[in-house]
């Protein structure tokens, strides 16, 4: 076990991984956590492990608070009861006519007793972590890193859940119930396919179809609502300060993060730090523009960000600083730790 967690309130790394999931540290404690989780592969796949058996029990508990079945054969126990008392107690003083209404009030009562209740699921992933859900109507959803996806546990007339981070979807059709996406300043609205969202940056949302089509609304510069239909392996860029939507050649290995890879081919430079800074949440300031005009290309799957980054240097003049509490409070902007690219 780390260091950092010799003398931290004697408590375990797990009951910290419990805290931390459930929101419970503060900056500090959070950043020692994240620290922790980065040391080494053990470490984070034990702190996988438990988020994977935490979000489990979460579901479970959720699905289980309420047995619809129970409730009803109990409420119609009850009736059968009060029903045979009634109509007995009554045959020698009321007409039996007059136990129509009553029937009738019951039996609305009932439908509302054993209603099954619709509560709100949130599933969040931490630095360096992919997940993946399977949403009521069966479709499917992987969460990248540091993500958040919110979703009902029962969808009624339409599908919609919010997506905060990166997702890629693989959406079961349904033509009576479309399925939307809320990704901050756009909706992505579905029509049975597969398809990825990248909203790390509220001001940069992109979105791109592997298959079938969607539709991205969004609201241009003069907040007027808009929409643009794409087709398969192209991508969508909306920049929600000046409301423009810009559709690219969209690149067929922009998922490759759910298998746990990051995959560039000819890549830019600054798209290239972004996929990087994506997975183990550290971001990247480009300080010499003439940089920007390289390209990349490299298949990463389990190496550390220090070895990625030195393959970097290597293959080029690039170096990679890591920013000082001189420089930044905390060397950190947003939780994330920050390295300037010279």
């Amino acid at each position: 076990m780390s260091v950092i967690f010799r003398k931290m309130e004697n408590q375990s790394i797990e009951t910290r991984l419990l805290r931390y999931y459930n929101g419970e540290l503060n900056r500090e404690e959070i950043a020692e956590i994240e620290q922790w989780i980065n040391e080494s592969e053990e470490n984070r796949k034990l702190a996988e492990q438990l988020y994977y058996i935490c979000f489990a029990t979460d579901v479970y508990q959720t699905k289980n608070a309420v047995n619809p079945a129970e409730a009803f054969a109990k409420v119609e126990r009850k009736i059968s009861r009060r029903r045979f008392t009634r109509f007995f107690g009554s045959f020698q003083r009321v007409a039996a006519i007059l136990l129509i209404p009553i029937v009738a009030a019951v039996g609305i009562l009932v439908a509302q007793l054993v209603k099954e209740p619709v509560s709100i699921i949130e599933v969040k992933t931490t630095p360096g972590m992919v997940a993946s859900v399977t949403l009521p109507d069966s479709s499917k959803v992987w969460l990248n890193s540091n993500s958040k996806l919110t979703y009902p546990s029962k969808f009624k007339k339409e599908r919609r859940v919010k997506l905060d981070g990166e997702g890629y979807f693989d959406i079961t059709k349904d033509a009576k119930k479309r399925f939307v996406v809320d990704a901050h300043t756009t909706d992505v609205i579905v029509h049975g396919t597969q398809f990825n969202i990248d909203s790390y940056d509220h001001r940069a949302i992109r979105t791109t179809l592997i298959s079938g089509v969607v539709d991205v609304r969004y609201y241009d510069s003069a907040k007027n609502t808009c929409s643009v239909r794409l087709q398969p392996s192209q991508q969508s860029l909306y920049d929600s300060v000046t409301g423009k939507m810009y559709i690219l050649e969209g690149n067929s290995d922009c998922a490759s993060w759910k298998d746990g890879q990051i995959v560039l081919k000819n890549t830019p430079l600054e798209e290239a730090l972004r996929l990087i800074g994506n997975k183990y949440n550290v971001s990247f300031v480009i300080k010499n523009s003439d940089l920007r005009k390289y390209e990349f290309t490299g298949t990463y799957t389990d190496q550390s960000l220090g070895v990625i980054l030195n393959h970097f240097s290597l293959s080029s003049d690039i170096s990679f600083v890591k920013v000082n509490n001189s420089q930044s409070p905390d060397g950190e902007y947003n939780g994330k730790t920050v390295y300037n690219v010279l």
